[in-house]
């Protein structure tokens, strides 16, 4: 059975489907979408019941040539790393849509479509083995969401997708120059052309051809994600779009970029990786604590979230860097923490919003004698944000930063100072907004959860619990993709073997090389790793 397959193309049906629909026909679109994403979320959680957590390879594949003289072919799996983000995203669709049917916007059955476009274009991205397949998912969620802000964003929307277009589109410019150069470089050393991300796994690149095509790839992530200094776009798409494709934006597509530098950049691009790794590093320590500094003086509740999500990232992108096994499971955890952690966030946001006719701070207070519910659960979400003990985002932080000190302690103690300021500026949102004095409160508005409210952040703080009371869930499932993952850079790092867990493919092998017809190839006995002679 083609799981995988079906998961990426049920919300791609569903989203034909509400396309098609009269904009009057609101009520058959909800049902439209409400049923796409509960099926997509129940072919996820299928998929994650016949995973095997003792493999590190892609499993549940399912492939089909294309066009095979050009490499091109439908190649989609699952494994230890992708499991877990593509139930997030199924998991967090299905909640934002749920919520969206609720309080549809003008043109709903449009804005349901442009939602099960995005979430198809993410699965797919999450799901892809082929380098080719993962541009096209990568381009297909821009669409989506460049037209939610342009289309149902606030004032200044359309300069807000078109800053958000244009910064996605230089990196993907750059991403898909990457992926060519690389698979014809690749078949000058193998021998082969192919665009399989398995089958680029090991390939004798040198150094300086690593270090390029990965630079390729790291911008377009950076931009995505966004790490500073490239995050230009993010004040605008996060301030103008509608909450809950904000918080789309924050806890899923976000991922899709850290997820590319740990499924690609790191194990197909290890000396290049190494090469950058601290100033990548370097540049996420900056993001953490630039992040920080401004949620702690943003004037709007969004822009605190927004910017503490910046930090975050930070936390994780600094994980993956260290090439570290600990240090990565931290951040693949971390990721599925953040999207959690920063959905309900947005939500709350939103709640509080529609309850005021405030974003600002300062013009807000006394609100949990008011809505004691609302309080509750903003306190459940606020604590886990700052990573407390016993919260479900304490264990993944923790593995990041004990990860990063073994190798680079100066790194971990400069990212503790974005741990200091979280407090502050999280602490200073709850008090100001839940227990100062009633201010901002207008007569006749309700500012207590909702029904739908409820039905949107319930299963995610229960989540949020399940994850704090067993991390392993996720963690134990992670570890052999993690450690293949990382592998290769820790080879080029030159780490101690007993770090290294995992043997690391070379392609070609040693005993291949000369390969046939290569009159000039120097003797497999005096070439380097890199492969040159």
């Amino acid at each position: 059975m083609p799981w995988i397959t079906l998961t990426i193309l049920v919300p791609l049906a569903g989203a034909l489907l509400c396309g098609l629909l009269a904009q009057s026909e609101r009520r058959t679109a909800t049902l439209v979408a409400l049923a796409t994403a509960g099926v997509t979320l129940v072919l996820s959680l299928v998929a994650l019941g016949l995973f095997d957590r003792n493999l590190a390879d892609l499993q549940l594949v399912d492939h089909l040539d294309w066009v095979e003289s050009i490499g091109l072919a439908w190649d989609v799996g699952v494994d230890g790393i992708s499991i877990w983000l593509l139930l997030l995203t199924t998991v967090l669709f299905m909640v934002g849509i749920g919520y969206a049917c609720f309080r549809l916007p003008e043109r709903g059955p449009a804005f349901l479509a442009m939602l099960l476009l995005a979430e198809a274009g993410l699965i797919g991205l999450f799901a892809a083995g082929d380098l080719v397949l993962f541009y096209v998912f990568w381009e297909a969620m821009l669409v989506p969401f460049a037209f939610l802000i342009w289309v149902w964003g606030g004032e200044r929307r359309r300069r807000a997708g078109l800053t958000f277009v244009i910064y996605t589109m230089v990196g993907s410019l750059l991403m898909l120059v990457a992926i060519l150069a690389t698979a014809f470089i690749a078949q000058d050393i193998t021998g082969q052309f192919t665009f399989n991300i398995a089958e680029l796994r090991g390939v004798a690149f040198s150094e300086t051809e690593s270090t390029w095509l990965f630079l390729g790839f790291a911008l377009a992530f950076a931009i995505k994600l966004p790490l500073w200094p490239l995050h230009g776009w993010l004040p605008m798409a996060y301030g103008e779009a509608p909450i809950l494709v904000t918080a789309l934006l924050a806890a899923v597509m976000s991922k899709a970029a850290v997820y590319g530098m740990i499924r690609i950049g790191v194990p197909v691009f290890p000396e290049g990786a190494n090469n950058l790794a601290i100033l990548i590093g370097v540049l996420a320590v900056v993001g953490i604590v630039y992040g920080s500094l401004v949620a702690w003086r943003a004037r709007t509740m969004r822009m605190l979230v927004a910017y503490s999500s910046l930090a975050h990232l930070g936390f994780v992108m600094l994980g993956i860097v260290a090439f570290d096994v600990m240090a990565a499971q931290g951040a693949v955890l971390q990721m599925v923490n953040h999207g959690i952690i920063v959905a309900a966030a947005f939500i709350i946001v939103g709640v509080i919003n529609r309850g005021t006719g405030e974003e600002d701070i300062d013009r807000i207070g006394g609100l949990a004698a008011r809505a004691p519910w609302l309080s509750g659960i903003f306190l459940i979400v606020a604590m886990a944000s700052l990573a407390v003990p016993g919260s479900n985002a304490f264990v993944g932080e923790f593995f990041i930063l004990a990860g990063v000190f073994r190798h680079h302690a100066w790194l971990a103690v400069l990212a503790c100072i974005g741990i200091v300021y979280a407090a502050v500026y999280m602490l200073r949102l709850y008090q100001s907004s839940m227990n100062h004095e009633e201010r901002g409160i207008p007569a006749g508005r309700r500012q207590e959860l909702g029904l739908p409210d409820l039905v949107a952040l319930v299963p995610l703080v229960l989540i949020m619990l399940f994850i704090a009371l067993w991390p392993a869930s996720i963690v134990g499932g992670t570890r052999a993709s993690v450690e293949a993952a990382v592998a290769p850079a820790q080879v080029a790092a030159g780490r101690p073997a007993d770090q290294i867990l995992v043997p690391v493919p070379r392609n070609p092998p040693a005993e291949n090389l000369p390969l046939p017809g290569d009159e000039t190839a120097a003797d497999p006995a005096t070439t380097t790793p890199g492969g040159q002679p």
